[in-house]
């Protein structure tokens, strides 16, 4: 995907964090009901909430772990290969 991604647009729904981790920048969805009808509300996710998003697909935002674990992930896929 990464050799793709290099001459084209890329564009990847996942729920997997290791597949999320791997993107230059993140669109957040979240569905919520109004008035009986689900809506959809899409926002581009930075700094924190980038943590946070990874961490609640590993399984819980809140859990330290989970967003230490997280940060982890988008550093490693931050440092220079070679």
């Amino acid at each position: 995907m990464s050799q793709v991604a290099a001459s084209r647009q890329v564009l990847v729904i996942t729920h997997l964090p290791q597949i999320a981790a791997q993107a230059a920048h993140h669109l957040v969805v979240s569905k919520q009901p109004k008035g009986g009808i689900a809506t959809a509300d899409v926002r581009v996710g930075n700094g924190e909430e980038r943590v946070e998003e990874i961490a609640r697909m590993l399984g819980d935002a809140g859990d330290p772990t989970a967003r230490r674990h997280a940060r982890e992930m988008l550093k490693k896929v931050a440092a220079p290969v070679g």
